[in-house]
């Protein structure tokens, strides 16, 4: 991977993901790459590649993340780059087929029900009055 492209996805991506993480990011617009190129049956250059994986990978996801208020209530905590690989993962196992579907199953996996939330609050403040550290 050339200093270039590091460049590219880190500006293209507005700050998201750390220098570490970017390499990450290139297999996955390789891997978008190589996908576009076998139904073309052309090769394409690298920014293509990503322009196309940013419009219709990357931003969807992003969105997603940044527009759930549900999404955000479960990801607490958890960068969005962390959310953001997480969903990713969810989506390549229906072939990107549907971004909603991956995000709506991210959320099921980590959403935390009303009784547990509330055993959870009931358990903490029983440590408040009992005089634990919290």
């Amino acid at each position: 991977m050339k200093a270039s492209d590091v460049s590219l996805i880190l500006t293209t991506t507005e700050g998201h993901f750390t220098v570490p993480e970017v390499p990450q990011l290139y297999v996955q617009i390789q891997a978008h790459r190589a996908e576009i190129e076998k139904r073309l049956e052309r090769q394409i250059s690298f920014e293509d590649a990503l322009y196309s994986w940013m419009e219709n990978i990357y931003q969807p996801i992003m969105s997603a993340i940044l527009d759930s208020f549900r999404l955000q209530l479960v990801s607490e905590g958890k960068r969005i780059s962390e959310i953001y690989f997480e969903i990713y993962d969810i989506a390549q196992e229906d072939d990107f087929k549907s971004i909603d579907e991956a995000v709506r199953t991210y959320i099921e996996k980590h959403a935390v029900s009303f009784l547990q939330l509330l055993s959870a609050l009931i358990h903490h403040r029983r440590h408040v009055f009992c005089g634990e550290a919290i």
